[in-house]
């Protein structure tokens, strides 16, 4: 018998370059970083990225201390005003290119008060990846109506949230599909009620986007909710094109022959492949946006 393993090597945690701010204001470097930085370091930090930036002062800047403890009190208050909340801690690395350390946010857990129980601050969370929230509510199961939409998202993200571990991989990744995942199951009562309704309704109060029961339609038994946002997208594309191509690309689905379909539009065959080459190009462009 073959084998093919793939080995790993010890993960040592105590080798991360890690850094704090905590709500006295002060920013704490962790030991591994500060015997990585020079004598003189200058810091910054990017609201709209939340990145935090250590970078050599050339013996200037700010005279780093033995004990790694700085006043940043400046940098404490463009922290809260990004929407984050004290202590925040931040893991970096050193891109190359510049020669800075970078830190991106880093989520820890705290100890619930009066137990021994773990978990992260949903506030902080929301703050830092509140756009796979927005994502997916613009995404995903849109036949649910927009406000339920968005609290079925925000409930699966703070399920998710407490029943994540390092065992399941990438956070942001996790949770992005826990969300994705609970949005298509509550969608199945939506689907299911508007079974009596005409194929015209709305389904959805979306100021952008106005869906019908028309759009749920010719989903297979087997295809699943997978299949029915497909559906979804297909009928957005129907509609993107002009009246001629959508009756072309329906006469092409249905099977018609190229005499039958320039027959019936009263064109010859030529114009029905140029017709058709404009409707193919449509669609690649459309799936790739």
């Amino acid at each position: 018998m073959k084998y093919n393993f793939q080995w790993f090597e010890k993960e040592d945690h105590r080798r991360a370059l890690r850094a704090s701010v905590g709500r006295d204001g002060k920013l704490r470097l962790g030991k591994i970083l500060r015997a990585a930085l020079p004598a003189y370091v200058q810091i910054g930090y990017d609201t709209r990225t939340r990145t935090l930036a250590i970078a050599d002062g050339h013996g200037f800047g700010i005279d780093l201390p033995q004990c790694g403890m700085l006043s940043a009190q400046a940098l404490s208050v463009q922290l809260v005003a990004s929407g984050l909340r004290l202590p925040v801690s931040f893991l970096l690395t050193k891109d190359e290119q510049t020669g800075y350390y970078l830190g991106r946010v880093f989520l820890r857990r705290y100890r619930v008060k009066g137990t021994r129980q773990r978990q992260y601050d949903p506030q902080q969370a929301l703050t830092l990846y509140g756009h796979l929230v927005d994502n997916a509510v613009a995404q995903q199961a849109k036949s649910t109506p927009l406000d339920e939409r968005r609290a079925f998202a925000q409930e699966a993200f703070c399920r998710a949230l407490q029943d994540y571990c390092p065992g399941c991989g990438d956070l942001e990744t996790y949770l992005a599909e826990r969300i994705r995942q609970s949005l298509l199951r509550e969608n199945r009562q939506f689907t299911a009620s508007y079974r009596q309704r005409s194929l015209d309704a709305p389904l959805t109060d979306d100021s952008d986007d106005k869906f019908c029961l028309y759009d749920t339609l010719a989903v297979s038994s087997a295809g699943g909710l997978d299949s029915l946002e497909e559906k979804i997208m297909a009928q957005q594309f129907m509609d993107s094109l002009t009246p001629p191509e959508r009756r072309l690309a329906r006469m092409l689905q249905e099977g018609y022959k190229l005499g039958q379909i320039a027959g019936a539009l009263a064109v010859d065959e030529e114009q029905v492949v140029l017709l058709a080459r404009q409707i193919a190009q449509k669609r690649r462009k459309f799936y790739a946006a």
